[in-house]
């Protein structure tokens, strides 16, 4: 399989050096540079010298293992892309490495050849969209660019170091947006429940649902306005909160699996590059929705002719930069293009182009959205089933 990056230089750290002879013959008729390291020490020293793209290591390592390397890695050279290609046994540091955003994805051990060469391509197709020269310019462009507050970072380290709900419940007081957000939610009509309370709204959500509530609200609320224009960001949080429900449901009734703690922010964060449209152009956004609504035109194409660039661009540009999980970062760019081809997590940008299109719907159809029709039979499940399902709890959306 032939690659078109013939810049881009690939270290693969492993130490098991037939493990590294395997993936250095796999490799050799692409156009990679390619490097290899059997530690991390040495692999740090690579890096010192030469400006790797890609590294590859495996988790099980004697001195330095893979996560050590990985963190070592996001500290000194956060611009290196990361992947782990390891074995079962390491689960759960791997998930642990997935969360901290010390790698994007993960590739069991034995790989499958083509598969692999797939990924890597893949990552490199996406992170070519990411580094388009009309999105920099935009991004530098931009003067008060979000940035997800304090708060949030101090939340999070209390789940990542499982504190008690008491201990979560008390600092999500001191923060009024998380709080009055969370309290907002368990009273809706989705959930049924009567609570003043933070503690136990926490403990009615579960610790994974307010973890997702406080990373949402924390990076919508990086984007409030205080004028005519914030009706529109709330109409963007409402949407992002019924696409996640209805995601769920896909998920639970339809595909009988469990998002991922990795994925479950998918539905929450996928129409990002929105809000951040709504935030520093807000009078050319608001036209270019006036037209659509007029001409039902293609949303991407108007962002394009008018912008340079698309929403979703921008989105992914935004959840790389805040080191948000890949799968996140994949969503955010490809949820109105499901069968783009640098794709790695197809099921669950699948799943949300589904879920982000009925959202629509009970939003009043205020945003634009594109449901690729396709994607039902990708998925194996029926439109009929879905809508079966979305009956019984439409009243709850509304």
């Amino acid at each position: 399989m032939q690659s078109n990056h013939t810049d881009k230089k690939i270290l693969f750290v492993d130490d098991e050096l037939q493990i590294l002879k395997s993936l250095t013959r796999l490799f050799m008729d692409t156009d990679y540079e390619l490097f290899t390291a059997d530690s991390g020490k040495a692999a740090l020293a690579i890096l010192a010298k030469e400006q790797i793209d890609l590294v590859i290591t495996d988790m099980r390592m004697p001195v330095m293992d893979g996560f050590e390397l990985l963190q070592k890695i996001q500290e000194t050279h956060p611009h290196v892309l990361r992947i782990i290609l390891s074995g079962y046994s390491e689960k759960n540091t791997i998930l642990n490495a997935l969360q901290k955003n010390l790698a994007k994805l993960y590739i069991m051990k034995p790989w499958d050849n083509n598969a692999l060469l797939q990924v890597v391509n893949q990552i490199f197709e996406t992170e070519n969209i990411l580094c388009d020269d009309n999105l920099i310019k935009l991004i530098h462009n931009t003067d008060d660019l979000p940035t997800v507050k304090n708060s949030y970072h101090q939340i999070m380290n209390l789940f990542d170091n499982n504190a008690d709900v008491g201990k979560i419940a008390s600092v999500i007081e001191k923060d009024p947006a998380i709080a009055t957000k969370l309290l907002h939610i368990i009273n809706s009509a989705f959930y049924e429940v009567k609570t003043g309370n933070i503690k136990q709204t926490i403990a009615f959500l579960g610790l994974s649902t307010t973890k997702n509530i406080v990373l949402a609200t924390s990076i919508v609320d990086s984007f409030s306005r205080k004028d005519m224009y914030a009706a529109y960001l709330e109409i963007i949080w409402n949407h992002a909160f019924i696409c996640s429900q209805i995601l769920n449901i896909i998920y639970k009734n339809l595909l009988d699996k469990k998002l991922s703690e990795i994925e479950s922010s998918a539905g929450l964060l996928h129409n990002i590059g929105m809000a951040l449209f709504f935030k520093i152009f807000p009078e050319k956004y608001i036209e270019i929705f006036r037209n659509i609504e007029k001409n039902e035109c293609d949303l991407l194409k108007i962002e394009l002719d008018s912008i340079n660039v698309t929403h979703q661009q921008a989105g992914g540009y935004l959840l790389k930069w805040w080191e948000i999980p890949y799968p996140i970062v994949e969503v955010a760019l490809y949820h109105h293009t499901p069968f783009a081809t640098g794709i790695i997590n197809h099921e669950l940008i699948y799943a949300v182009n589904i879920a982000q299109h009925y959202a629509n719907t009970f939003v009043g159809n205020q945003l634009s959205d594109t449901l690729d029709p396709n994607v039902f039979d990708a998925l194996g499940i029926r439109q009929s089933q879905l809508e079966e399902a979305l009956l019984l709890v439409s009243n709850k959306f509304y």
